[in-house]
């Protein structure tokens, strides 16, 4: 399964306004749409991080860059990234007339730690501080973002290990939630072992002996990942008839 953990950052939209409580802006008072500055991306089963940037390389290059590993992927891991980083990739694409990527699903962490727990805040930086696995980099702020669109080579220097560091949070944070995530794509379809857990591909499930009853007619057999990185619950993809063996062992 290839797996590519990805995170982007973007300049605003620039505008003219006159309040800054509650302002309604509209669309005449945009004088530059907000656009993608950089992404940075890895491979699961790789240390390398891509970084590509405007600067570096051109918005062109950098979004067709983009458009390769996506094309590639099977399941991109991201932080909110389903509501922001791939609708504005996507803008980047149709913009430059390049097609859709190739179909791959998407696990977005934001989802799993909203969904489930109830930190002081959702944010990246702060969850991954409380559970221990390190900080996003520290930066001036506003006018880091400033000084990039004004191409200054210092800034951009802060932007790529700001970037990057997001990125090395990613895996970090997957396998602490690994129990916790809705994986969306099964590795059992990349490997048939009969003890192959779907949620993170470890030969560690072990059937259960209480079954699972997710509604009020049929019956699942229950199994669980004995990974210690995971400890994922599992069921059959067809329920037990008449309360004997299940009908099949493949998990979902």
């Amino acid at each position: 399964m290839r797996i590519l953990y990805l995170d982007i950052e973007t300049a605003p939209n620039e505008g003219k306004f006159w309040g800054l409580f509650k302002q309604n802006i509209g669309i005449n008072q945009i004088t530059k749409p907000g656009y993608t500055l950089c992404f940075a991306a890895k491979w699961s089963d790789s240390k390398e991080i891509t970084f590509s940037s405007v600067f570096g390389d051109g918005n062109d290059v950098m979004m067709r860059k983009m458009w390769a590993l996506l094309d590639h992927a099977d399941v991109v891991v991201h932080y909110n990234g389903k509501k922001f980083d791939i609708p504005k990739l996507n803008k980047e694409f149709v913009l430059l007339h390049l097609p859709p990527p190739s179909s791959y699903k998407q696990a977005d962490l934001y989802h799993t730690v909203r969904s489930n727990f109830s930190f002081a805040s959702n944010k990246l930086d702060f969850v991954c501080e409380q559970l221990g696995l390190g900080n996003k980099v520290r930066h001036k702020g506003m006018s880091l973002w400033d000084g990039c669109m004004e191409s200054n080579e210092d800034d951009w220097k802060v932007m790529e290990r700001y970037n990057k560091q997001d990125v090395r949070l990613l895996p970090r944070l997957h396998r602490r939630l690994l129990p916790w995530i809705r994986w969306p794509l099964s590795y059992a379809l990349f490997d048939p072992h009969p003890k192959t857990c779907p949620n993170c591909g470890k030969h560690s499930l072990e059937k259960l002996d209480t079954p699972v009853y997710p509604g009020t007619v049929n019956a699942y057999a229950a199994y669980k990942c004995k990974s210690r990185w995971c400890g994922a619950n599992a069921r059959s993809r067809l329920p037990i008839k008449g309360g004997n063996k299940p009908a099949t062992v493949r998990i979902v």
